[in-house]
């Protein structure tokens, strides 16, 4: 069997069984059994029928039993009783006599056909199947009647109305659905069909007769003059009473629904009331499109002002649609609010030389300066930083005239001391000029300019070790063996050699690197180096590496980034063997080497967390030591109340006092414990989220054997991969 035949349904399988058994004489006989419109709605009765009580049946019957002719024919009258339909379907032949004497029986009194109802008795004779009309009533002249020009008005069985336009069924409901949608791509996917009409369109037309005359039904009642039914007005529709017409007052889409007819404009607006767009739906019949007047006009109607109307494309739209160009969309901006514009953010350039980057402002409204050097030496008098103010931002309007409101632009407060730092503002524009020579330092939003203590070459045996309170900038070299302490931010041009320690209480900038296994170096700020070689480095902010690292411990508490620079060799963006330790983010280019696979790249939790986690897991432990102790001495089996008070209400006053006290501790430190508890789960929680928001981003490549590390998982990569980007989900790397 053919996939053809195979799709076959049982439904089509019937049609094709019926088909297939189709015979000429059947289709005769098929064509004879079709009733008519009376005998389906009308009162049909047979003398071959079960008596159901009814008058018409009771006299077929009485008329059967006297001349049995009547048996294998009925009689339909219709449910208005303006008709009277004869069917033969068998029996004896029956005269145009017998059937008027039957008529009159069942009470049709008016407008017999006598040549009807010859033919029946003809047909009766040759024994024929027929039904024929034997009798019509007489309507009545309509007293007022009600025409419409492009739609036809229908009522359905439940005595509701349906409008069509060209045999097509018009959607109300759902053009009004449209027009209301909730998003631009809803009205986009429309497929409705619809009827547009021209503002004066007749749309419907009221006839009066009042010379109208009566009808008679078959039964010889009389029938008075009838109404049409008015329809209602609705949107955009005007009633002239004197001609008795029902306009269109603007263009638009025709919606009837139930017996209201209104004209909609074929607008759609933005629910944010932004935008109104011209909704271009497929028309039913020879379409009729909008002049750039009828838009705009409207546009107006609706309260939307000239100021924010598109005049320009209404105009280009008319006149393409009334030249038959195709749209490309179905929807055309045609009005658009006036946008709010936010103000400038506030900005600074600082005039003296801090590094290769531009100092940006952070979104908590810090300036980034991680990459400045930490020492910047200046003369008193010169110009050291510009900050071009923040603006107010300018409110826009919606298409209704409400105001949008404009985010005013970021300021960011540069606080300074008046006597080392002096302040101009001009045009929009603050000056800042040193009033001193010194270090450039900002640091907590706070402009200074501190004392610096200059080393003009190394740090060797001839200046011995260094312990500053000051800024300390070094031109040269911190030798092997040799110590460089200060309070503030250290700038050393060269590098910190095997055995050199440096520590500082702000910002560390090393021009070359630092080397050996000996070396070691502490940053409370940032630090920033070319390459870190077998040190140990502890950075409590950002690390900028511009080169390398080789063999190095780097733990950074904030962003440890690697930067791929040529400048500085092969070797540069990579980090080759030793321990890197962040607890915001790593990024590299390069990790490991073929020949070194001993690579650990980690994200741990910020040491504090771990710091105040432990401390809490000490006092707890002494909570618990001291509540186990507390509980051996008290005098109670159970520290239920109920059990507590009659022990404490049987004691003597001498004993019970003392008790009371050390209940009393008891309870305080069980709160305690709770607390702790409650304290270590938010210490855990801050540290696994911290995990989950940290990433390992490698650009480059990472060599087999290196090992990464998020909190306690770890995992050691099986193969050299591309670039790619770590992260912890699920309790996986991945």
């Amino acid at each position: 069997m053919s996939s053809t035949r195979d799709k076959r349904s049982v439904e089509s399988l019937d049609d094709i069984y019926r088909e297939a058994i189709k015979t000429p004489e059947a289709e005769k006989n098929h064509a004879q059994d079709e009733l008519s419109e009376d005998f389906l709605s009308g009162d049909v009765y047979s003398a071959d029928s079960s008596p159901d009580g009814s008058l018409g049946q009771v006299v077929m019957h009485s008329l059967a039993a006297h001349d049995p002719a009547w048996h294998g024919k009925e009689i339909a009258i219709a449910a208005d009783k303006m008709r009277v339909t004869v069917k033969v379907c068998g029996g004896k032949p029956i005269s145009s006599y017998q059937l008027n004497h039957g008529l009159d029986q069942l009470g049709v009194s008016f407008g017999v056909n006598w040549q009807s109802l010859v033919a029946v008795e003809e047909h009766s004779k040759i024994g024929a199947r027929a039904e024929v009309v034997v009798a019509t009533g007489i309507a009545a002249e309509p007293r007022r009647s009600v025409t419409f020009p492009d739609v036809q008005r229908g009522i359905a069985l439940d005595g509701s109305f349906f409008w069509l336009a060209d045999g097509i069924k018009l959607d109300g409901a759902g053009l009004r659905a449209v027009l209301a949608a909730e998003t631009l791509e809803r009205v986009e996917k429309n497929t409705l069909l619809v009827k547009a009409v021209a503002a004066g369109t007749i749309l419907a037309r009221i006839y009066q007769n009042p010379e109208a005359k009566p009808g008679t039904n078959v039964m010889g009642e009389i029938i008075d003059p009838a109404d049409d039914i008015l329809p209602e007005r609705g949107d955009n529709v005007s009633h002239n009473e004197k001609d008795g017409t029902y306009e269109a007052s603007l263009y638009g889409y025709l919606i009837l629904e139930g017996n209201t007819m209104s004209v909609l404009p074929p607008v759609w607006i933005a629910p944010d009331h932004l935008g109104a767009y011209y909704v271009n739906c497929t028309q039913i019949g020879d379409p009729i499109y909008p002049a750039g007047n009828n838009l705009a006009n409207s546009l107006l109607g609706m309260h939307i002002p000239e100021g924010v109307i598109r005049r320009g494309i209404i105009d280009k739209l008319a006149e393409r649609l009334h030249q038959g160009q195709l749209l490309s969309a179905k929807t055309v901006k045609i009005a658009e609010a006036i946008a709010p514009k936010a103000g400038r953010n506030a900005r600074f350039d600082f005039c003296a030389e801090m590094g290769s980057k531009a100092d940006t402002i952070r979104c908590d409204g810090t300036i980034d300066l991680i990459e400045r050097s930490a020492v910047v030496a200046i003369k008193a008098g010169i110009l050291i930083a510009e900050k071009t103010t923040a603006t107010k931002g300018i409110s826009g309007a919606d298409l209704f005239g409400e105001t949008i409101e404009a985010a005013d632009g970021l300021d960011q407060t540069m606080l300074f001391d008046d006597d080392v730092i002096r302040a101009e503002e001009r045009g929009g524009q603050i000056f800042y000029y040193a009033q001193k020579d010194g270090n450039l330092r900002f640091a907590a939003n706070r402009l200074t300019i501190a004392d610096i203590y200059t080393v003009s070459g190394n740090v060797d045996s001839s200046t011995g070790n260094i312990d500053r309170r000051e800024d300390l900038q070094i031109n040269g070299s911190v030798m092997a063996g040799l110590t460089v302490r200060s309070q503030g931010n250290i700038a050393i041009a060269g590098s910190v050699y095997n055995g050199g320690k440096v520590f500082a209480g702000g910002d560390v900038s090393i021009g070359e690197g630092i080397v050996g296994a000996e070396t070691r170096v502490v940053a409370l700020g940032h630090l920033q180096a070319v390459f870190i070689q077998e040190a140990e480095v502890i950075v409590k902010g950002d690390a900028l590496v511009r080169g390398y690292l080789y063999n190095a411990v780097l733990r950074a508490n904030g962003t440890i980034t690697v930067v791929n620079n040529q400048e500085y060799g092969h070797k540069s963006g990579r980090i080759i063997g030793g321990l890197t330790c962040s607890s915001r983010g790593i990024v590299v280019s390069r990790v490991g080497h073929p020949g070194q696979p001993d690579t650990v790249l980690a994200i741990l939790p910020d040491p504090e967390y771990s710091g105040q986690l432990k401390k809490l897991e000490d006092e707890g432990r002494n909570c618990r030591e001291s509540i186990a102790r507390i509980s051996r001495t008290l005098p109670f089996e159970s520290f239920e109340p109920a059990a507590i008070k009659k022990v404490l209400a049987q004691m003597p006053a001498e004993k019970r006092d003392p008790v009371i006290r050390l209940l009393t501790t008891f309870n305080n430190l069980i709160k305690r414990q709770q607390n702790i508890e409650a304290l270590r789960k938010e210490v855990n929680s801050r540290m696994l989220s911290s995990l989950r928001n940290s990433a390992i981003q490698i650009t480059q490549e990472i060599c087999m054997g290196s090992e990464l590390q998020f909190g306690e998982k770890k995992m050691v990569i099986s193969a050299d991969l591309a670039g790619t980007t770590f992260t912890l989900q699920g309790g996986e790397i991945v």
